[in-house]
């Protein structure tokens, strides 16, 4: 092999290990948000806010938040229109009424009132107990596979090889403790697909998937902060490799053999 074309080959490989080698297809989650309402609140959306300004300063809320996100939108699922933006700055969380479609959320978080008004309740002794735990995980469960695409790194060809992004993922989050919700045992489960250049992912299980994991709460904030945290704050390709490493020994672990 000429000097040339050794020179050229280790000039590929330089480009993909820094994510700028041959283009890669997009893969993107994306959503259409607006502002939202920031004006004529009804009283019980004031108390929304209100319940979510006092959580935002509570010890507990924040050292949990710390490498979680930098921005979430949450979502207010029973009031149409009307989310909050959120800035996780480590030791202070800022809460804003209204989505701030200038940034890209890290995380995006749909809530129901009921779950906003046991944010506090939660966090109130400043320790999660392992029921508490899971109930965080499993509000987190599908916005967290959303960040995991979200993630700037998504595009670098080698971060995608260790992540194995499959076709069809059925991720179901298991509940160790057959916590009810209406009268119901909660069942988190999840399809993520590659449709079009971008991942979806689905609440259910749908068709037949080329993996499926089953996930214990714990694990599924390890991967989560694995993958959103360490992994973007790993600047040299060695140090991506190890937290890259760490991801694919927990989802070698979850995936249910055939």
């Amino acid at each position: 092999m000429s000097k040339k074309i050794i020179v050229v080959t280790l000039a590929v490989l330089t480009m993909l290990a820094a994510g700028c080698g041959p283009s890669v297809d997009l893969v993107e989650i994306k959503g259409n948000y607006s502002r939202g309402r920031i004006t004529n609140l009804t009283n019980e959306e004031l108390n929304l806010e209100k319940i979510l300004q006092e959580a935002a300063k509570m010890p507990s809320v924040i050292e949990y938040a710390k490498g979680m996100f930098d921005v979430a939108y949450i979502i207010a699922e029973e009031h149409e229109n009307l989310g909050f933006t959120v800035r996780n700055k480590e030791n202070e969380i800022e809460i804003e009424r209204g989505l701030d479609t200038s940034v890209e959320p890290t995380i995006v978080i749909p809530l129901t009132d009921t779950a906003i008004y046991n944010i506090k309740e939660l966090f109130k002794d400043n320790v999660l107990d392992e029921q508490e735990e899971f109930l965080v995980v499993n509000a987190l469960f599908k916005p967290g596979w959303e960040a995991s695409y979200r993630i700037p790194g998504i595009q670098n060809y080698f971060v995608r090889k260790y992540m194995n992004l499959d076709g069809l993922i059925h991720a179901v989050l298991l509940n160790p403790f057959n916590i009810p919700y209406k009268g119901k045992v909660v069942r988190n489960e999840l399809s993520i697909v590659r449709v079009s250049d971008q991942w979806l992912v689905f609440t259910g299980l749908e068709g037949k998937p080329d993996v499926r994991m089953e996930i214990g709460f714990k694990d599924a904030k390890e991967m989560y902060r694995l993958v959103v945290r360490d992994l973007g704050k790993a600047s040299q390709w060695d140090e991506k490799k190890k937290v890259l490493e760490k991801f694919q020994e927990i989802r070698n672990r979850c995936i249910v053999k055939k």
